[in-house]
């Protein structure tokens, strides 16, 4: 109380003293006013604060007390993989990324499944290596094979030599032949020449065992080009056992890298990893590193920092403050007026603000005959936080006319009257006091009919040290016109 007699004290020293009406001064007699001076040191010192006047909706406004929480995905518990000693890296009521490394776990158990993975790793690499080798043996064969054709093909002009050959050794063997047929009918006649007929003979035996050779060089190419035939089909024969080999192969290797991928997978969700990150990264991983899977602020550590902790143990929980409603109780009777859907807004006790939209919860209290109202919030607000109480407003009707109101606390009861102070608009340095007429409040705001203007700027905090000045007030009978004149009398 003796702050504010102070404060008010220091207020009347601003402001020049009112004479009564009437009163001389060296330019004359001056008539009282309705403005009072608050310079820039006396608003710091009051602590004056302003508001507009706006057009609001405030017999169709319900306003309903509740709660910001969190909603139920905003919470998210962070536990170990797998056991190990943990190391926390983030602070509790600090904020964290998405991604942002939060917690590392040495691991006995995630060494041995490394040691797994390396296992499968190189049981796959020896499955592809077989697929390899099945392969290069097929192909081997079948080039092998191919190149039989060609074999046989080179000894055809050997085979054409021959024959060409054995036709020209016939032709001289029958020459031969007839030439000593020939000469030894001459010989049986007594006309032979003994030597010409031994001289013939011999070359029809020369043309004769020429023959019987090309005929076993014939046979021996013509043995050659069976077996190059039988080798072939030899090797024919072996191409599906080959086939069969490199199928088995793959489908081994296929199964031995099915079985890898399966457990890469497996341990990725073991460790809440995203779905390919292990792919890459499981062979450094000398540590287990827990990530922010969403942005939020540690709120608790579960375990002691450094300790030993099993598979599943939960480390730290944190909260995404982006993620918050508010929860207010409505009176079952007053379900008529709202709907879910309907538009409202969380009020802070500062007066700040978040938009939302409203919907009901499942179920009522037929104990307390009351609802849960939620409103899901359109955007996180800067302010919110879990716990803070908040009220609720929705204009249940958004076609009524929309009137005139100020801030409840802007009005003050000074005697019988219900004043406000204005904001001077030609002179900021200054405030009218008025005396308005109200009409319906919903306990924020209030109807006002005169007084003021839609925008005008009405004081909020400091109108009771305003009030306890006692400036600006009429002195006698008469009354204050819109420039803050005084005029004795009625109008």
């Amino acid at each position: 109380m003796k702050r504010l007699l102070c404060l008010a004290m220091l207020l009347a020293a601003c402001t020049p003293p009112e004479p009564a009406p009437g009163a001389e001064t060296d330019h004359g007699p001056m008539a009282p006013t309705n403005r009072i001076d608050i310079p820039p040191q006396v608003i710091q010192n009051l602590g004056i604060t302003f508001a507009r006047v706006e057009m609001r909706r405030v017999a169709q406004t319900m306003r309903l007390p509740g709660v910001l929480e969190a909603t139920p995905d905003a919470n998210r518990d962070y536990r170990a993989p797998l056991g190990g000693q943990v190391t926390l890296l983030a602070q509790t009521y600090k904020h964290v990324n998405q991604g942002d490394l939060v917690a590392r776990i040495d691991s006995p158990e995630w060494h041995e499944l490394q040691r797994e993975l390396h296992a499968l790793e190189a049981a796959t690499a020896e499955r592809e290596s077989d697929v390899s080798s099945a392969r290069a043996a097929l192909a081997a064969a079948q080039a092998s094979i191919d190149q039989y054709q060609p074999r046989a093909d080179s000894y055809q002009p050997q085979l054409a030599a021959l024959v060409e050959h054995r036709r020209r050794l016939t032709e001289a063997r029958d020459q031969w032949a007839e030439r000593v047929k020939a000469l030894q009918e001459l010989e049986a006649r007594g006309m032979g020449r003994a030597l010409e007929l031994a001289d013939a003979r011999l070359q029809l035996a020369g043309a004769e065992s020429g023959l019987a050779e090309e005929a076993e060089k014939r046979a021996g190419l013509e043995r050659e080009v069976a077996q190059l035939g039988m080798q072939r089909d030899l090797e024919r024969a072996q191409l599906p056992v080959l086939e069969a080999a490199l199928q088995s192969a793959q489908t081994r290797a296929s199964a031995a890298a099915s079985a890898f991928a399966l457990r890469v997978r497996s341990a990725g969700a073991v460790l809440s990893l995203p779905a390919g990150t292990l792919e890459e990264s499981w062979r450094d991983m000398a540590h287990l590193e827990l990530r922010a899977a969403a942005p939020g602020i540690v709120m608790d550590w579960h375990v002691a920092n450094g300790s030993r902790v099993d598979a599943g143990a939960s480390l730290m929980s944190v909260m995404d403050h982006a993620k918050l409603r508010v929860r207010a109780r409505l009176i079952q009777g007053d379900l008529a007026r709202l709907k879910p859907g309907m538009r409202g807004s969380a009020v802070s006790p500062a007066g700040e603000t978040a938009s939302g939209q409203i919907a009901f919860a499942p179920m009522a209290d037929s104990d307390t005959r009351m609802v849960d109202v939620l409103l899901n919030l359109d955007q996180p607000a800067a302010w919110a936080m879990p716990g803070l109480l908040v009220e609720v407003e929705v204009v249940w009707d958004e076609t009524a006319h929309a009137e005139m109101a100020v801030p409840s606390r802007a009005l003050i009861r000074d005697g019988l009257d219900m004043v406000l102070f204005v904001r001077d608009p030609k002179n900021p340095d200054k405030v009218i006091r008025e005396k308005p007429q109200v009409g319906i409040s919903d306990g924020r705001w209030t109807v006002v009919y005169s007084g003021c203007a839609e925008g005008d700027e009405i004081v909020l905090d400091g109108v009771y040290e305003l009030k306890l000045t006692g400036t600006g007030k009429p002195t006698g009978k008469g009354h204050f016109h819109a420039d803050g004149t005084w005029h004795e009398g009625d109008h």
